[in-house]
Formats: structure tokens, sequence, C-alpha cells
């Protein structure tokens, strides 16, 4: 990766940490991260701008430490029922949301 490709990497995670900081709603980042994640994927772009959004910005906004955050304190309050049906909602809503949008970004090439 050249300079400025890495430049580009760490302003691009600076404004999606930023984001996370404000958006203090895990269903909403993750909806919003599998979105983009998926219409990112369907594009075709070069290899390192993919990286630069999906490693760059993805990662750092969807925080996957504050999905097992709240999995981990539904856990230890022995809200078994509550921990299993969040885990799938969240895994198979993303999932959808994901291939929604990279049915949106196929049917716009």
């Amino acid at each position: 990766m050249n300079k400025k490709n890495l430049i580009i990497l760490l302003f691009i995670s600076y404004i999606a940490t930023f984001l996370r900081f404000y958006i203090n709603n895990n269903i909403l980042v993750s909806t919003i991260g599998s979105f983009i994640y998926g219409f990112v994927i369907a594009r075709k772009i070069s290899n390192s701008e993919k990286e630069i959004l999906l490693s760059g910005f993805c990662s750092c906004l969807t925080s996957f430490s504050g999905f097992i955050l709240i999995l981990y304190q539904l856990l230890i309050k022995g809200y078994y029922f509550k921990l299993f049906f969040y885990l799938n909602f969240i895994v198979i809503f993303n999932l959808l949301i994901m291939y929604f949008g990279y049915s949106i970004s196929r049917k716009m090439t």
C-alpha cells in the first residue's frame, strides 16, 4: 500500500470511529455497516479502494466489541432468551441488510 492510500485509510478510519462514537446504537451501526459492506463488495472498484472502505470504514464503524459487550451483559444478567434472540436477530437481520446493499449496488451497475 502506498503512502497516499495509507493516509486515506487513516482518515477514513478516523471518520468511521468518530461516527461510531456519536451513534450510540449498536443495531443502527451494524445495519449501516452491513449495508455499506454489501454495497461495496458488489462494486467494480480497485482492491485498494475496497480495502480502504471495508477494512478502514466498516471495521471501525461497526465495532464488533460493542456487539459482544451487549451479549456479555445479557449473559451475566441471566437473560438467556434475550441473549439467544438478540444474537440470532442481529446476525440474520444484518445478513439481509448486506444482501439488500449488494442488490442495490448491482442494480446501479
